[in-house]
């Protein structure tokens, strides 16, 4: 269920300028009121459990708010929502992945029970298939319960399932019947 061109443009435009307000404010915020600017970051962080990964320190991403890479990131990622045709309740979106083989399959080969995510890892963008592998692996060594695969560079599952910044789906017989968004 797409939106027409015209309305997906539209509304990416008041996308962009709801973003751009928001980061404008939250700079500002932080330029006036750094200490409680920081208190609210951690606060929406204990919520998404940002803040409650060892691993990732918040003296490492709570500076990185409001920045012009901030900008980009957020607007992309309600951008590619605006696209995302993995709805609750409808059929599940059955797309092209890559194992770490390098062989082709479709992520409806890997609908089990069990899969879950813990401490995620922070990876540079993939400019290649090589790339995307490479990172894979260092999933791997965390020996994840789960099948790992990656998507193809042109990222069709990504695009179908909104997948930025990620999204866990619950899929059972096909149909979406739970979605996480980030």
């Amino acid at each position: 269920m797409g939106l027409s061109w015209l309305g997906l443009w539209l509304k990416r435009l008041g996308i962009f300028l709801q973003v751009a307000v928001e980061v404008a404010v939250g700079k500002v915020f932080m330029m006036l009121f750094p200490e409680r600017a920081k208190q609210n970051i951690l606060a929406m962080g204990q919520k998404t459990g940002m803040a409650r990964n060892p691993l990732f320190s918040p003296d490492n991403w709570v500076p990185t708010f409001f920045s012009i890479q901030y900008f980009w990131f957020v607007l992309k990622v309600r951008w590619q929502r605006l696209e995302d045709r993995a709805e609750y309740g409808g059929l599940a979106p059955n797309c092209t992945v890559v194992r770490l083989s390098g062989q082709k399959c479709n992520i409806w080969d890997f609908i089990q029970d069990g899969w879950a995510f813990k401490n995620n890892v922070d990876i540079r963008q993939h400019r290649s298939l090589q790339d995307r592998l490479q990172a894979a692996h260092l999933l791997l060594a965390r020996n994840p319960q789960c099948p790992v695969v990656v998507d193809t560079m042109q990222n069709q599952s990504s695009q179908l399932y909104a997948a930025l910044p990620e999204r866990l789906y619950v899929i059972q017989e096909g149909r979406i019947c739970y979605k996480v968004v980030t």
